[in-house]
């Protein structure tokens, strides 16, 4: 069973990345103060890292490195949900945030190799613009773990994570609601690249998608 899941896994990993971001926005607002939160937040790293894992081997680049690194940063979650220390916790989130951004910077470079749109080159596009509003999240996080009057957050009933990857996410989108007000220099600053990032992503792989249909239909 758990070689079915793997091949599984591997088979539709960038598919698997995109809904495990998407799950855990939509889950965590629901368990964050139950008393085994570390742990969902457990499994739902995992699953993100094993799919973020699994996109590797997809890859023609050598970066067997960056693969091993991920079946440790599974054991380092671990750890952090067991001893649930707030200094283990800024750990893993700077060794996530580099290694995340070193996925999705794979994903777009095989996007760019690529030479078709299939919907394998549609999965990573989505896949890098979903990890890097992931990293934005824990970008936010290491900020507010630092200046924890950073952003202007709810303190109540409310996911302090949740309402990272909100306002990563909205900001990256540039839909920019207002509800959450980055504050200090380096709060405004993230919004800043954030926003730049989401712009010029979209315009940059959209011009790749179209060049390479339109590359693909004239040789057909």
């Amino acid at each position: 069973m758990i070689k079915n899941i793997s091949r599984y896994i591997s088979t539709h990993s960038q598919l698997i990345l995109i809904i495990s971001v998407l799950l855990l926005v939509l889950v965590n607002p629901f368990y964050w103060d139950e008393p085994f939160a570390e742990y969902f937040n457990f499994f739902f790293l995992t699953l993100i890292l094993l799919s973020a894992i699994f996109t590797i081997k997809k890859s023609r680049t050598n970066i067997a490195g960056l693969r091993r690194a991920g079946f440790l940063l599974i054991a380092v979650s671990l750890l952090t949900a067991l001893f649930n220390n707030p200094y283990l916790d800024l750990i893993e989130q700077l060794i996530f945030i580099i290694f995340f951004i070193l996925i999705a910077i794979n994903l777009f470079l095989e996007m760019v190799r690529s030479k078709e749109v299939n919907s394998e080159l549609i999965f990573s596009a989505v896949a890098a613009y979903v990890l890097f509003g992931f990293c934005g999240a824990l970008l936010s996080a290491v900020i507010i773990f630092f200046q924890p009057l950073a952003f202007s957050l709810e303190t109540t009933d409310i996911s302090i994570f949740h309402q990272c990857l909100y306002f990563s996410f909205i900001t990256i989108t540039t839909t920019g609601y207002g509800d959450i007000v980055p504050l200090s220099p380096m709060a405004k600053t993230l919004a800043i690249f954030l926003s730049i990032f989401g712009q010029l992503y979209l315009t940059v792989v959209i011009g790749i998608l179209i060049g390479k249909y339109l590359s693909g239909k004239a040789k057909n």
